[in-house]
């Protein structure tokens, strides 16, 4: 089963409980090895100095008792006692007595001071005891009669069945040679006390073993029924020790089951070990004596040492406990304070999404990351409604002038139709003039030919006079008629050079508009694009049309100027023709001067012809000008459609733009 958790407060408790817990765990559990470490170091060293200071005290008995006996053996009385000992002199005797009697009175736990032979035997006692006892198969004799200083033994007596520590040291003679042997015999007493002091001072469930060479049990505080056992795994074994020692009349005691402090008998360092008693694991510090090859062992119970560890450990975990209910509290008191800014902006952000209302007001009230991020939502939600508030005003200034250009369209398309009409009717008339311009050229021609007719035949005579006078009559009736169609030609010009200023004028309105376009276009941003395309086309277009209307202006300019001429010269050849028909009338002789003017008339037919074959192809630019105004304005109307189109569709967008902000609350 998947557990959900919804709510921030739950998570961040249970974020910052389990980061507790599993810091509290790591520590404790961390201390508690630190601590059982600490402990078990602690002990070490606590066992270890005491092993030290036992070892110490019972070194420096035997250092006392070993003195006793290189004192005794030093004493004149003795040596001579010794080396005449087969009729030793009674001075000597009395004092050798006095000095084992006064030797035995140092200390109550000498039980024993006496001397022996070089054959073993005890030759003289504190309280003459033992003497003539034979003692060659002791240790500690042997190892003294040997010239050794014999440290330590021990041993249970027979008389008594308590055990006893032996010293024991070489008796040398004036010669320097071994002459028999001094030896003290102890009780236990001093060594138990020391074992028991130890005990006493480290603690319940403390105890001390003093173990000897050969791993017999000299003292403990284990049990009564320890003490002179040997260790199962010592060095020597039950019936060498019972060889080597009196043992009473008994057999020799079963070894104790100790096997892991068997190897520590001969040990030169201070060792730590463990090892089992009754089931309970000890931890015990092995310290070896210096005067002897004892080691005297200081054991603690594993149980007290971990005892210490889980009292420490208990008090852990409590204090983990404590710190997790702290920690607990103090997540449930930040993430209510987090959450309760966390759900301000919550409840805020789901007011603009579900209801979209910007007018709402967010405060922060903390100074952390939550209150930044409750005053950026804030700016944020600030700057949003102030760019939606300039949306909702340039989507109604968008619509507006969506309106506006649509108008204007429509008054543009309008007067581009009447602008096409009035061109279709320049064409028409363009038509009609270029046709008229043909038939006055073919009268100049006309023209042209009868003079030069009527030059070839002025020289003749009178008879062509009649016919001269007939065909000037005919020249000036035909001149007539060519003043009066070069006089519609004019008029017919004058009123193409009206339509182009016409047409000139709509070129400006229509560049005028196609600019205002392109500024509405470009306050439109990006849904202007196309209108702003458009309005380019329209003003490309104008300013062609006004280029055009320019050149045909000239071209008109300079029709109207030769047919001004070919007026002038026609009326002029009239006049001529009149006279020179008055004057061919009245007088005869003047035909010299009628064929010279009559030269003249060619002259000038020639340059009417001219000037007529001049505004004939004026006349045919002026009619291929208008017919490329006209489709200039077909390609202007097409525009217009667009454009039209253009801002209907930004008239609808503006208009969804509109509906979508109507959703948000300023």
């Amino acid at each position: 089963m998947q557990l959900r958790v919804r709510s921030l407060a739950t998570k961040v408790i249970l974020l910052s409980v389990g980061i507790s817990a599993i810091l509290a765990a790591g520590l404790t559990f961390l201390g508690y090895r630190k601590a059982a470490r600490g402990l078990r170091s602690r002990t070490e060293t606590a066992l270890a100095a005491d092993s030290s200071l036992t070892a110490n005290l019972i070194d420096s008995w035997m250092r006392e008792r070993m003195g006793s006996l290189r004192a005794l053996g030093r004493l004149g009385a003795i040596r001579r006692a010794l080396e005449t000992a087969a009729s030793p002199a009674r001075e000597d005797l009395e004092a050798t007595d006095r000095a084992l009697t006064d030797g035995a009175a140092l200390a109550p736990d000498i039980e024993s001071i006496g001397l022996v032979n070089l054959a073993g035997k005890v030759i003289r006692t504190n309280d003459g005891k033992d003497e003539g006892r034979d003692l060659s198969q002791r240790e500690y004799v042997r190892d003294a009669l040997g010239g050794n200083t014999f440290i330590t033994g021990v041993s249970v007596r027979e008389a008594s069945g308590k055990p006893a520590i032996f010293f024991a040291a070489p008796i040398l003679g004036s010669n320097g040679t071994v002459i028999g042997a001094a030896y003290i015999r102890a009780s236990t007493d001093p060594v138990r006390s020391c074992v028991e002091a130890a005990k006493n001072r480290l603690g319940p469930g403390a105890h001390g073993i003093l173990l000897d060479n050969t791993g017999l049990v000299v003292e403990t505080t284990i049990d009564a029924n320890f003490r002179m056992r040997p260790i199962a795994g010592a060095a020597a074994q039950p019936p060498v020790l019972q060889a080597r020692r009196s043992w009473d009349s008994g057999a020799s005691p079963a070894p104790l089951d100790l096997v892991a402090l068997g190897s520590l008998g001969e040990m030169s360092a201070a060792a730590t070990t463990n090892f089992l008693l009754d089931g309970v694991q000890q931890l015990a510090v092995a310290q070896p004596l210096k005067n002897a090859k004892w080691v005297y062992i200081a054991s603690l119970p594993m149980s007290e040492v971990e005892r210490s560890a889980r009292e420490f450990l208990r008090t852990a975990i409590a204090g983990a406990l404590l710190g997790l209910a702290v920690a607990t509290g103090l997540a449930l008191f930040f993430a209510r304070g987090l959450t309760r800014s966390l759900k301000r902006l919550t409840e805020a952000s789901e007011r603009v999404i579900s209801d979209g209302d910007l007018s709402q007001r967010i405060e922060a009230l903390t100074d952390d990351e939550i209150g930044r991020l409750g005053r950026t939502f804030a700016r944020m939600v600030e700057a949003l409604r102030e760019a939606l508030t300039t949306l909702k005003a340039s989507a109604g200034s968008l619509a507006d002038a969506a309106l506006k250009l649509r108008s204007i369209m429509d008054e543009q398309s309008q007067f581009i139709a009447s602008q096409a009409t009035a061109l279709q009717q320049t064409q028409v008339t363009a038509q009609e003039i270029k046709q008229t311009s043909a038939l006055a050229a073919e009268k100049a021609q006309a023209v042209l030919q009868v003079a030069e007719r009527a030059d070839e035949i002025g020289g003749a005579g009178e008879r062509a006079v009649a016919r001269s006078l007939g065909g000037l009559s005919e020249i000036g009736k035909q001149a007539r008629e060519v003043g009066d169609h070069i006089q519609k030609l004019s008029e017919r010009a004058r009123q193409i050079g009206g339509i182009t200023m016409t047409v000139k004028d709509l070129a400006d309105q229509s560049n005028m508009l196609a600019l205002n376009a392109a500024i509405e276009a470009v306050r439109s941003g990006e849904h202007g694009r196309s209108f702003a395309v458009v309005a380019r086309e329209i003003r490309s277009l104008a300013d062609q049309s006004i280029k055009a209307t320019n050149d045909v202006g000239g071209i008109l300019q300079e029709l109207t100027s030769s047919i001004g001429t070919a007026v002038s010269l026609t009326e002029a050849s009239t006049k001529r023709m009149e006279a020179g028909i008055v004057e061919v009338t009245s007088s005869g002789d003047n035909l010299r001067a009628l064929s010279g003017i009559t030269r003249e008339n060619v002259a000038a037919v020639r340059q009417i012809a001219a000037a007529v074959s001049q505004q004939n192809a004026g006349i045919s630019q002026i009619f291929a000008a208008v017919t490329d105004q006209m489709a200039l304005m077909d390609r202007v109307r097409d525009g217009l459609q667009r454009t039209q189109q253009a801002s209907e569709e930004l008239r609808e967008v503006a208009a969804r733009v509109g509906q979508t902000l109507e959703r948000y609350r300023l």
